[in-house]
């Protein structure tokens, strides 16, 4: 199991898990730090398992609200909310697949646009992915 947590905790690397609290999203806490990493772990366990899937540790009793997938581009992940802590979840599996690793070679950072108040620049080839599954991520969350 340890050895699980130690791959999960290099996959998270890859892999992005967007926490939401609508008290504060700029406090950074260790707790929602680490809650993340267990969400991003259990991305790698497949789409086909996300609503069935046994959360344990922090992630105890989070609820997978709808699956994030995009087959031609093989994106993948979840949204769900824990109870405990009042929050919403957004959580992409990183790469796993060959797809996967030829959107990576498109490393050139773009604009954000779907936030674009953050001005921020992202990884072009997971800001196209990303653009694939938005739409439903938004009217998921909203």
């Amino acid at each position: 199991y340890i050895e699980l947590m130690m791959i999960s905790l290099l996959l998270t690397l890859f892999s992005l898990s967007y926490y939401v609290n609508a008290e504060d999203l700029s406090a950074y806490s260790s707790a929602q730090a680490n809650t993340s990493l267990w969400l991003s772990a259990a991305a790698y366990c497949g789409s086909s398992s996300y609503k069935t899937h046994k959360f344990a540790g922090p992630t105890t009793g989070f609820v997978v609200t709808a699956i994030i997938e995009d087959l031609p581009s093989d994106t993948e992940g979840y949204i769900g909310y824990l109870p405990s802590d009042k929050s919403i979840y957004v959580t992409f599996r990183g790469s796993s697949s060959i797809r996967n690793w030829i959107t990576n070679l498109d490393a050139v950072k773009t604009a954000y646009t779907s936030y674009s108040e953050c001005g921020c620049q992202v990884h072009k080839g997971f800001y196209d992915a990303e653009q694939k599954v938005i739409g439903g991520i938004l009217t998921e969350v909203k």
